[in-house]
């Protein structure tokens, strides 16, 4: 008979003579004792059949009693409120209303034993207390009675259980004073200062000798349980023990270090102290996870434990605790279903994840405030941008992602990881999933990952049981059981929604009404609302993958943990593309293409941008075509012309342009609404679904049931994001309804303009591209004479439009995005057209450098007759970028951070590109500087530091005399602001430094107070 039919039987007892605040009574406790979370708890409270909530409390205790003693967990002693002693005086029974007593005659010599193979619970039992003894038989009492604690007022004392069968109260522990009389306190006081005995606060010192002689002996306990030594190198063995030797010499005795015996049921934190002779020091018993752990310590030296360890069979953890056969089997379907859809990249050809895979750069994000000119703006929060050294410190690996430090420990945590469309982030999330099925993330018993574009229907409605059980993985059997285990389990469960922006209607989460009751159907936006506000599943982990600047900016105040995507370094760039064309016979010749075309390369940063631009050159190779466009744009357009012509007939090649017509609308009207799926159904036609199913333009999913309803829908999705974006372009250029006069409103560049969202954020810079492409052939097969004259027209209107833009009023977002699209075109005129229309003076100063904007900036500015200053502070930008800037020819002065202009000039100086270090040390402008915070005055002191290392670098390069660096020379500025904290300390370290300006006309201290108030 298993350990659940022996419990069953015992709880229905308990249940069929308890009241409803008994009950209620009982479910608090183990709510308080952790044994329960907060939402089980609310589940079983709402449980009105009885049987079913015996089912329920004995499946939770076969779960968390289960690395114990088996049937540690005794019932069929407990006489639960009920079947007291006849002869109980009418006082006893008042206070028996409280504190259920039991005979202590029942106890026979065997009683230990006897009460661990019965079938007492101890969430119930408090008391084996003889009240009719008299007060000097109180003392024989205590060193039999056997304590727990009382679901009613569960604020009295707990004992102490020790191996010996001897029992010890300290009535003085955790608060329970309050609760106790003083003759009781007085009793208890005089037992323990009993001969023999010890008493150190809080804690009981008890002999073993001392026990008297008709105690149970240890040869009556023959217990099971496992003893976890830890070494002092930090190595951990679990080995079995037995306790039915007659003496304590089962223990490991002379091993130096903590011996851990998994035990009891829950119990307050006490230690006993048992110099039992044979170099045991002490057995400390504290509370795990809902267990109680002896831990022995013995003095010994490292060899002899060393030799003891090696003589002892090693027990797996895993067969410690088991999980009910129903989860057991969920679980390996959830691992096994992981190890199946994880291991393959979804590519063109079959390539597996652990063969293409490489991590991205990921950091541990931080918001600020940005100020605006209105509240809206002023309440926002949006990414702290990090300069070379911080990007080093926030740096985080994958194993890392949910360490969340702070915050409740029985809490939901949430976080979440942020990126640009194509920066990898679902493949992340393939990749954490695939890990956990090959035992990483161990943490979690469940994960669960849930694509939104799938949940995206609003008139859909589940259960949190749906949720988990029913749109995912399904359990073969007993999913009632296993919805109850994750209900109790709450912390081992991963809840994964990737690609947030893809619900719908997922605005006023934080405010909306949380679910009530895990049986009633809810939609999505209702599900979620709960779990992101903590209320349901609640000590859950919640990954969530969005798009930053979107609409989950709002929210990010509420996560406990930001992780940002920010794509390939250029070396994990180079390793990917080697990589992709590992074992192909023209790889080499490949990836030597692909690093030479340098716009294109820079674009590979972005994950999803690199396995394209691979792709094609793939296929340009298998064609016998060895030249790359130089643009994204004429890349997409070679991409969609490859995928159709090779397959493509005289008779087939009309219906495909008619079809990529109809496909371009369709991308460019769920585009407008932030959707990048729909149902078959929805389709224009069934050729058209077919004709992009057929060329890999839209992939296939099933969306979840309707709870109740076994139909199940289809659906389809575009493939990428980059797709979408391109094919919403050449809607926008071929459609009829968009009038030459409205298309300037999707570019987005007038700076009084605010883009509403980033879904389309590419069509930008595809639309100026396909305008001026509008005579390559596979776009002319596309619209007829009447729709080439419209694309002139719109042309021209273009051209128009970007030479009426103030060019030098752009904000730097602006004028990146302007300068994207004029690349795009490759028209000479525009290009100069910019280029002498863009300021001298260009701050991007908090704004986000990418690689392909750098090139872009650098490209323009190449063409430029005029001289630049350039103000990169805040701007992310790397090496390679900061490289490319500094190096060119009309670029006169520059301003970065400290610590990123120090690392330049040592990584110009390790690769011996003296003409560029000189170049850059010139350059370098410091010019009013203000120093705000303490690393700004360390950051100044190593660029003094480092200004004797670089003069005398470039000296034995070019034999010139240069003395000083001079942006250090030429400061005249300097404004000293780090405020009554760190002033002092920042201002002394400031004086050590002074004399290294030998320009500074104005030390500003203004706005700064120094230790007690002091303004200097």
């Amino acid at each position: 008979m298993n350990l659940f039919k022996e419990i069953l039987p015992g709880i229905r007892e308990i249940l069929s003579s308890a009241t409803t605040s008994d009950v209620h009574a009982l479910l608090s406790c183990m709510l308080e004792k952790d044994v329960i979370s907060k939402e089980y708890h609310q589940t079983l409270l709402q449980e009105k059949d009885r049987e079913d909530l015996a089912r329920k409390i004995s499946l939770t205790l076969v779960d968390k009693w289960d690395l114990c003693l088996n049937t540690l967990v005794p019932l069929r002693c407990l006489k639960l409120y009920t079947k007291m002693p006849q002869d109980i005086t009418d006082n006893e029974k008042h206070l028996s209303s409280k504190r259920q007593t039991m005979d202590s005659a029942v106890l026979t010599e065997n009683s230990f034993l006897d009460l661990l193979h019965s079938n007492i619970d101890p969430l119930h039992l408090y008391s084996l207390l003889d009240t009719r003894l008299s007060d000097e038989d109180e003392e024989r009492e205590l060193s039999t009675g056997y304590i727990l604690w009382d679901p009613i007022n569960s604020d009295l004392a707990i004992s102490y259980f020790c191996l010996t069968g001897k029992l010890i109260l300290d009535e003085m522990a955790n608060e329970t004073t309050e609760g106790f009389t003083e003759m009781k306190k007085q009793k208890c006081q005089k037992r323990l200062e009993s001969p023999g005995s010890t008493v150190n606060g809080s804690f009981v010192a008890e002999p073993l000798n001392s026990s008297p002689a008709n105690s149970t002996s240890l040869s009556h306990l023959h217990m099971q349980f496992s003893v976890t030594s830890i070494h002092p190198t930090g190595k951990n063995v679990v080995m079995p023990v037995s306790s039915g030797n007659s003496n304590p010499d089962c223990l490991l005795v002379g091993a130096k270090g903590i011996q851990m015996i998994s035990g009891f049921a829950v119990l307050p934190q006490q230690i006993i102290n048992l110099p039992i002779g044979n170099g045991a020091s002490n057995i400390i018993i504290y509370p795990g996870d809902l267990f109680f752990k002896l831990i022995t310590c013995f003095p010994s030296d490292e060899e002899e434990m060393s030799n003891e360890i090696s003589q002892i069979p090693v027990v797996p953890s895993e067969q410690i605790r088991k999980r009910p056969k129903p989860v057991e089997a969920f679980c390996t379907s959830l691992k096994d279903y992981f190890q199946d859809v994880c291991k393959f990249m979804a590519m063109d050809r079959e390539v597996t994840l652990d063969h293409l895979y490489i991590d991205g750069a990921l950091m541990q994000g931080q918001t600020e405030t940005k100020s605006g000119k209105n509240v809206i703006k002023v309440m926002e929060k949006e990414l702290v941008i990090y300069n070379l050294e911080e990007k080093e410190k926030a740096a985080i690996e994958r194993s890392q992602i949910f360490q969340v430090l702070g915050g409740k420990e029985l809490e939901t945590k949430v976080i979440v990881v942020l990126g640009k469309a194509g920066m990898g982030k679902s493949i992340l999330v393939q990749k954490i999933c695939q890990d956990w099925s090959n035992g990483k993330f161990s943490q979690f018993e469940f994960v669960f990952w849930f694509e939104c574009r799938r949940l995206s229907l609003p008139e859909k409605q589940y259960s949190l049981k749906d949720l988990l059980l029913e749109l995912f993985v399904k359990p073969r059997e007993g999913s009632d059981e296993v919805f109850e285990y994750i209900l109790q389990n709450p912390s081992k469960v991963l809840l994964i929604f990737d690609g947030f922006e893809e619900l719908q209607d997922h605005d006023g989460f934080t405010h909306y009404p949380d679910c009530q009751s895990y049986k009633e159907l809810y939609s999505i936006r209702e599900l979620f609302a709960g779990l992101f506000q903590k209320k349901i599943l609640s000590g859950c982990t919640l990954l969530l993958t969005a798009r930053p600047k979107d609409k989950f900016n709002q929210y990010l105040s509420k996560v406990d943990k930001i992780i940002e995507m920010i794509g390939f370094s250029p070396q994990q760039v180079e390793l990917y593309i080697a990589r992709y064309f590992e074992g192909l016979p023209y790889s080499d010749d490949a990836v030597k293409l692909i690093t030479n075309c340098q716009y294109l390369f820079s674009h590979c940063y972005s994950p999803v941008m690199c396995r394209f631009i691979c792709f094609l050159c793939e296929m340009m190779f298998e064609m016998g075509d060895k030249d790359l466009p130089p643009t994204l744009t004429s890349l997409f357009v070679k991409y969609l012309q490859q995928k159709l012509i090779p397959t493509q007939t005289d008779a087939t090649a009309i219906g495909n342009q008619q079809h990529v017509t109809r496909l371009a609308q369709l991308a460019w009207y769920l585009g407008e609404k932030n959707q990048n799926a729909l149902k078959s159904s929805l389709f224009p036609s069934k050729e058209v679904k077919e004709f992009a199913l057929k060329y890999g333009l839209v992939l296939p999913f099933t969306f979840p049931k309707h709870s109740g309803n076994g139909e199940e829908e289809f659906g389809s999705a575009f493939s990428d994001f980059v797709i979408q974006n391109f094919l919403s372009a050449l809607h926008l250029l071929l459609s009829e309804d968009i009038k030459d006069k409205s298309l300037t409103k999707y570019l987005s560049l007038p700076a009084r303009k605010k883009k509403p969202h980033n879904w389309l954020d590419l069509v930008p810079r595809f639309l100026p591209g396909l305008l001026y492409l509008r005579h390559d052939p596979f776009l002319c097969s596309l619209s007829d004479e009447h729709v080439m004259k419209m694309i002139t027209k719109k042309q021209k209107t273009l051209l128009k439009y970007i030479k009426k833009i103030q060019i030098s009023d752009l904000y730097p977002e602006k004028l990146l995005e302007l300068l994207h699209c004029v690349y795009e075109t490759q028209d000479s005129y525009l290009l100069q057209h910019v280029a002498l229309r863009i300021k001298a003076e260009l701050s991007f100063l908090g704004t986000l450098l990418t690689p392909p904007d750098v090139y872009v900036l650098h490209f323009i500015l190449k063409r430029s007759p005029k001289e630049f200053s350039l103000d990169l502070r805040n701007s992310g930008i790397n090496l390679q970028g900061l490289k490319h800037l500094v190096g060119l020819k009309n670029v006169t002065s520059f301003r970065t951070s400290l610590s990123d202009t120090v690392r330049l000039w040592e990584s110009l100086e390790q690769t011996k590109e003296y003409e560029l270090l000189k170049i850059s040390v010139e350059k370098f402008d410091i010019d009013p500087f203000k120093a705000e915070t303490m690393k700004d005055i360390r950051d100044l002191s190593d660029l003094v530091q480092i200004q004797e290392k670089m003069t005398h670098c470039i000296e034995e390069a070019f034999g010139c005399n240069i003395n000083e660096i001079p942006a250090i020379k030429n400061l005249r500025k300097l404004e000293f602001a780090l405020g009554p904290t760190c002033g002092l300390q920042g201002f002394l370290k400031l004086v050590e430094i002074l004399a290294a300006f030998p320009s500074l006309q104005h030390l500003d201290l203004q706005a700064n107070t120094v230790g007690g108030g002091v303004l200097l």
